[in-house]
This record gives structure tokens, C-alpha cells and sequence, in this order.
């Protein structure tokens, strides 16, 4: 291999580490942009208020999600409103300079597609698409 090959080949796994995320009000379709940094298994976004979140994501369990959770006592599949066998469960919480919280719950599957329903701690809703 020539090495302008290796060093494109190199650039495009390192590109690969970070995939965008959109969040689709539930209220108003306002649609903001966010990262999903699959090295680091971090997301990060900013809302519209210019507040800027992250977090690292971890595999969904039910200790995930505790009574200070944003989402609990909620049915996760029922939240997703898809079948999700066969995909990876997560959970994230992500937190702001200025205490906003925003919680996520998804699903992945092995390729990083996947979907979501989030939550932010000043009451917007969001549906999410890896």
C-alpha cells in the first residue's frame, strides 16, 4: 500500500469514531445535532438555549435508571415503540455547565444506526436517530 493510501485509510477510521445524532422535538420538530464519539462511548449536543451537554453512555440496566432518573418507572420498549431485540440497549445521562440534564435511552445495532427517545430536565422531549 502507498502511503497517501494508508494515511486516507487511517483518516476515515478516525472519522468513523464520531457519528452525528438528531434530536426531533417532540413538541415542535425543532431538530438540533449531536455526536456519538464511539471510542470514547461518549454524546455530547447543544440545545437551543445554547446550553451545551455530555456524557458517556453505558449498556441499559435497570439499576440504570434510578428514582433521580428523568426515566423512571417508564416502560423502555414502550418508549422506543420498536421491536429491539437483536440491538444494544444504552443509556446516557448528560449534564450541562448550568445543571441541565438531558437522559437518553436507545437502541443500537452493531453498524452505530440506531434510535432513541431523550429527555431534558426543562421538560423538552426528544426522539433521537443515530
Amino acid at each position: 500500500m502507498t502511503r497517501s493510501l494508508l494515511i486516507a485509510l487511517a483518516l476515515s477510521l478516525l472519522a468513523a469514531c464520531s457519528q452525528h445524532i438528531q434530536f426531533i422535538g417532540v413538541a415542535d420538530g425543532t431538530t438540533i445535532t449531536g455526536t456519538h464519539d464511539v471510542w470514547r462511548r461518549t454524546i455530547a449536543v447543544t440545545l437551543p438555549s445554547g446550553v451545551r451537554l455530555e456524557g458517556p453512555y453505558q449498556p441499559l440496566a435497570t439499576s440504570s435508571i434510578g428514582e433521580g432518573s428523568l426515566f423512571f418507572g417508564a416502560n423502555i420498549a414502550e418508549l422506543l415503540g420498536r421491536p429491539t431485540s437483536g440491538r444494544t440497549h444504552g443509556y446516557a445521562r448528560l449534564t450541562g455547565s448550568d445543571n441541565t440534564v438531558l437522559e437518553l435511552v436507545f437502541a443500537l445495532e452493531w453498524i452505530g444506526r440506531g434510535y432513541g427517545v431523550a429527555r431534558v430536565s426543562s421538560g423538552e422531549e426528544y426522539q433521537v436517530m443515530f
